[in-house]
């Protein structure tokens, strides 16, 4: 089961702005990923501005390929997550255009990175960027 808070573009800027982190320290903190002091005062802000909880199992619904360096994984909307396995790296493209890059990626980072690609995939929206 997959714990989120679910929050709006101005939502996510707000806290961003009040706790001085950046876009992926927010969303370590509403995707349950970081569970210092730092993301549970980050989760209880967002739920008191309008934020909503959510349980869900994540199944991405993607195109699923092996390569001889990695995988990859095409969502809709010509979002694309590449990973290199053997040097440790992944990306999201959206139209050819790098969204982000992550160095050292481990099982964790690949799981909220193939998330994001889905919600990029959705509704455009980008948690952050390269």
């Amino acid at each position: 089961m997959r714990k989120s808070i679910k929050i709006s573009r101005d939502g996510r800027q707000e806290l961003r702005d009040k706790f001085q982190v950046s876009d992926q320290m927010i969303w370590y903190a509403l995707n349950f990923v970081k569970n210092g002091p730092a993301s549970v005062r980050i989760r209880r802000e967002a739920l008191r501005i309008g934020g909503i909880y959510t349980e869900e199992d994540f199944v991405p619904t993607c195109r699923f390929e092996l390569q001889p360096d990695g995988f990859r994984q095409t969502f809709a909307d010509d979002v694309i997550l590449q990973v290199d396995t053997k040097k440790s790296v992944a990306k999201i493209l959206h139209h050819g255009e790098e969204i982000v890059n992550v160095d050292e990626i481990t099982l964790d980072s690949w799981s909220s990175l193939a998330m994001q690609a889905q919600q990029l995939s959705i509704d455009g929206s980008v948690l952050w960027r390269a």
